[in-house]
């Protein structure tokens, strides 16, 4: 189930330089549903290239635009809320109708985002010099570390990718290992949607490694 993904970094899925994985297990079952990817310091270090190459050029793309690709994401989510339900099923156990609920509202986070990206307002304030006004304008802080728990993996994912990207930041997203796949699914519809090179990226693995 995992071979299609793996680390999310700078536009493509790879496997871990080291080439190790770990198990993931269906609560309900515990059975092992297959191995996921794990990375390590070297994967890191990539991924952190890529997200500042990524928000070098994300930062500077009009409002507008980040907005119709975040919208996008929102739509596709929707389209595809019963792959992303299935995988919450079989890595949380939770129960179907929960998980499509969660897919819901996910996508309903993004296309909040999505209007929330051209409402990003500056402030005039009144200044301590005489006849002055102070211009306050907001400014993207850069890369930002999204870790993901295991119990609302694709809303908690949807809320730190979304929020970060209509700012104008990069994502470094981390999933919990009893969910990888889940966010998995939600990374790789977030490249779909046209998301450029560097802007999302995903590491999944043991956090005292690589958190």
């Amino acid at each position: 189930m995992y071979s299609k993904f793996g680390q999310f970094i700078d536009g493509q899925w790879q496997q871990a330089e080291k080439q190790e994985t770990y198990d993931v297990i269906n609560p309900a079952t515990e059975e092992v549903i297959g191995k996921a990817s794990k990375s390590s310091s070297s994967d890191v270090d990539k991924a952190l290239r890529s997200a500042e190459n990524g928000f070098q050029s994300w930062k500077n793309k009009p409002a507008w635009e980040r907005a119709k690709i975040i919208r996008k994401i929102a739509d596709l989510i929707r389209d595809r809320s019963d792959e992303l339900a299935h995988w919450m099923t079989l890595e949380a156990g939770k129960p179907y109708a929960d998980a499509i609920a969660e897919v819901n509202a996910s996508a309903d986070i993004f296309e909040w985002n999505a209007e929330e990206t051209k409402r990003i307002y500056g402030q005039t304030v009144e200044s301590r010099f005489e006849n002055t006004r102070v211009l306050i304008n907001y400014q993207p802080v850069g890369v930002v570390a999204a870790l993901v728990p295991w119990n609302f993996p694709i809303m908690l994912a949807a809320r730190k990718i979304s929020t970060a990207m209509a700012a104008g930041c990069s994502v470094i997203c981390k999933p919990d290992v009893i969910t990888p796949g889940s966010v998995m699914a939600l990374v790789d519809i977030v490249n779909e949607a046209g998301t450029p090179p560097g802007v999302v990226n995903l590491l999944s693995g043991d956090p005292a490694e690589i958190a």
